[in-house]
């Protein structure tokens, strides 16, 4: 038995509503049903508890399943909202399609139909629970991407910033307004015929992870850049490493300036 799915039918025929839920639960032992007898209940219980699928009748006295699916979507946009109803027909097909509705099954008078209403609950429910998971570990990366210390962007096959760290418009003297939406070549016309177009151009065209340390006279700043490709374009990450080259320079004048000093003081 996996996790169990904790499934609200709402139904104005209370008698109907507990032989669905008896029938979904005998079909799938992951299956949790509560019922309720109409819209204002069915919200009600939505409110208090937590549940992976909604089926809901068409015809019910105060509101009709559109109408109690379009409360619902206010508050839980992306909960799977089955219509199970008896009223068949194109029209209230199609009104349930472009109202939103996750999946729609008439009901009949064999005991088929639960197989077959199990079948797409679970199966909405698998989808929505994947599309959860992504969107968690989505959520969990840019948070790390935050944190870093790193400048990172994402660029997309056009050319196009998908993503900015609050650190990578830092870098560049940016906001991510600036630079979500528009192209690199749009924001750094100036990079055109440096290391910089290189690594990311050869990155992009070749899929091959790349690298580059240059000078940008723009912002009078080192770079250093490591570029990864991936299946939607690549990303980028970068940090400031004009400290780093001034320590070098310096070290290297003292350096040539000591090998002076020596060679001066060395006997003709």
């Amino acid at each position: 038995m996996g996790e169990p799915i904790r499934v609200l039918h709402v139904d104005d025929d209370p008698e109907l509503a507990e032989t669905t839920a008896s029938f979904l639960e005998r079909d799938d032992d992951r299956f949790v049903v509560e019922t309720a007898t109409g819209a204002s209940e069915g919200l009600d219980k939505l409110a208090e508890g937590e549940f992976d699928c909604v089926i809901s009748d068409y015809e019910m006295p105060a509101t009709d399943g559109l109408a109690f699916l379009e409360t619902v979507r206010e508050t839980y946009p992306e909960l799977p909202f089955i219509l199970f109803t008896g009223k068949g027909s194109e029209d209230v097909a199609s009104e349930a399609i472009s109202s939103g509705v996750t999946d729609y099954l008439q009901k009949e008078s064999t005991v088929e139909q639960y197989t077959v209403l199990a079948n797409k609950v679970s199966n909405a429910v698998d989808r929505y629970h994947a599309r959860r998971a992504v969107e968690r570990s989505e959520h969990q990366l840019r948070r790390t991407y935050e944190r870093i210390t790193d400048g990172f962007f994402t660029v997309d096959t056009d050319w196009q910033y998908t993503y900015v760290n609050e650190e990578g418009a830092h870098l560049v003297d940016q906001s991510k307004d600036e630079l979500l939406g528009t192209t690199v070549w749009e924001v750094f016309p100036d990079i055109v015929d440096t290391p910089f177009e290189d690594a990311l151009r050869t990155a992009m065209e070749t899929r091959q992870t790349t690298t580059a340390e240059a000078h940008y006279p723009a912002h009078d700043t080192w770079y250093e850049v490591r570029v990864y490709p991936d299946e939607e374009g690549i990303s980028i990450f970068f940090q400031d490493v004009t400290e780093r080259k001034e320590r070098e320079r310096t070290l290297t004048a003292l350096h040539e300036a000591t090998r002076e000093i020596g060679r001066a003081e060395r006997p003709a």
